[in-house]
């Protein structure tokens, strides 16, 4: 697992790569956090105790987004919040990239099919900014 801070020590992004996953509940993130991301590594007949999350209401005010490399591979930018590049992970099948402040950008560098999470209600025009 690699994780990327800015140089004022700010959280950007979380690489997990699917060889990295040996623990068995691994919470990446602080509770404090708006999004929350963890990797588990669970052995046959595992249970997780039924349970549901209650309505709560929260303040959020960041839009973070977690992408799950079904297949292929992909470079991803990070960015600080002045915009300047920080790094660029490579991440291949299995691996999850989160994405928390900054700014981003993909490329595709073998076929990809991946999964995108982020918190919703998503309204392009003012939830999204090109740079």
């Amino acid at each position: 697992m690699k994780k990327i801070n800015d140089n004022n020590g700010r959280l950007l992004a979380f690489h997990i790569s699917f060889s990295s996953i040996s623990e068995e509940k691994n919470f990446v993130t602080s509770n404090d956090l708006d999004f929350q991301v963890a990797s588990f590594n669970l052995k046959k007949e595992t249970v997780i105790e039924k349970h549901y999350h209650p309505t709560q209401e929260r303040l959020i005010n960041t839009t973070h987004e977690v992408i799950v490399i079904l297949d292929g591979t992909i470079e991803v930018s990070i960015y600080d919040t002045e915009l300047n590049i920080v790094d660029k992970i490579t991440a291949s099948r299995g691996d999850t990239v989160a994405l928390f402040s900054g700014g981003h950008g993909i490329k595709v560098i073998e076929d990809c099919k991946l999964i995108e999470t982020k918190q919703g209600p998503f309204i392009e025009e003012i939830d999204k900014v090109r740079f």
